[in-house]
């Protein structure tokens, strides 16, 4: 009997570590049975003249809606950290992606499409290359290693002029994205026009990537206030053919602010 010892490494050794959770190893491994240098898929391709590209290793989501919508707001909550400017101004001109990484970095247009590949026939949309950026936060928080968030211009109705043709380059976006969040705003504006046609027109061959969110529930008023205003969206979305369908699920959420003062406080 030989006296070596064959050391083998841990099947979970990087999760009994803490740096990779099981998810984002089944995502890597994925990931991995594409790019291996002589038999990953990718080269298996190449031999048969058919170029590949990898899956991507994080779930893609893009939100969108109208302007000051609170879209900036949740992925600020959701990863704990100040990353994008909010306000009620159109904040989010441009695609910022908002990714998790080892340290805080910002990445312009060209060095955006570099990191996300995938992303690349962007630069094919007149003038998007130029509102293309990328947020690298530290963050840990919640699921934020899995995901990759995509936040959006703010659609506004109008003569309101955008630097990109804003329309075609949400439906290309909607399509490669795994989920895409539309915020409804209560406060005059969740009736967009634009919002509206772009949802219709992505829910044509992406109806199961899109979840509807009515934001800021916490500025409608009372409860009778948020089911009025949720009863008018809900019906201006049915008014088109390919929205109207049965068990429309539209939950309300917000983003807690402790220095709020509470509606119902005596404080003037």
């Amino acid at each position: 009997m030989s006296g070596k010892v064959k050391s083998r490494s841990a099947a979970n050794a990087d999760s009994m570590a803490g740096s990779v959770t099981c998810n984002e190893r089944i995502l890597r491994d994925c990931h991995q049975l594409y790019t291996e240098a002589e038999s990953g898929l990718i080269s298996v391709a190449q031999s048969v003249g058919v170029s590949l590209l990898p899956p991507r290793k994080k779930i893609t989501v893009m939100l969108m809606g109208n302007h000051s919508a609170g879209k900036s707001s949740f992925i600020n909550w959701y990863i704990e950290e100040h990353i994008q400017r909010t306000g009620v101004a159109i904040e989010t001109q441009g695609f910022t992606f908002v990714t998790s990484g080892r340290k805080r970095e910002s990445l312009t247009g060209n060095a955006t499409l570099h990191l996300y590949p995938h992303f690349k026939p962007l630069q094919e949309f007149k003038g998007v290359s130029e509102y293309l950026s990328t947020e690298i936060s530290t963050s840990r928080q919640k699921r934020f290693s899995l995901v990759t968030f995509v936040d959006t211009p703010g659609l506004v109705d109008g003569d309101m002029k955008y630097p990109f043709d804003v329309d075609q380059a949400l439906l290309w976006l909607g399509e490669l994205c795994d989920l895409v969040l539309v915020f409804f705003d209560p406060m005059g504006q969740a009736l967009c026009k634009r919002t509206l046609n772009i949802v219709e027109n992505l829910n044509e061959t992406q109806g199961d990537k899109l979840r509807f969110f009515l934001s800021k529930a916490d500025e409608a008023g009372a409860e009778s206030d948020r089911q009025r205003v949720m009863m008018q969206i809900v019906q201006e979305l049915c008014k088109r053919p390919g929205l109207n369908k049965c068990g429309f699920d539209m939950p309300t959420i917000y983003v807690p602010n402790p220095n709020k003062v509470p509606l119902n406080s005596d404080t003037v």
